[in-house]
């Protein structure tokens, strides 16, 4: 299972991720990236938009 990953280190604050999503999954508030992972399909976007590849999709472990 694939689970979308911020990096805030590395990530310029430029919300060109938030105006890409086409799940409306992204949000920045107060400078800060907000992810609702219910909302993310996980279709690869926002890491496409990302001039800086602060966001990943990385496999995690299933909780299940």
């Amino acid at each position: 299972m694939k689970r979308l990953v911020h990096d805030r280190k590395k990530c310029l604050e430029c919300a060109g991720c938030v105006g890409v999503c086409p799940a409306m999954a992204l949000d920045m508030y107060n400078l800060d990236l907000q992810i609702d992972h219910e909302k993310c399909t996980k279709c690869g976007t926002c890491t496409r938009a990302c001039p800086v590849g602060a966001l990943t999709l990385e496999e995690v472990a299933d909780a299940s």
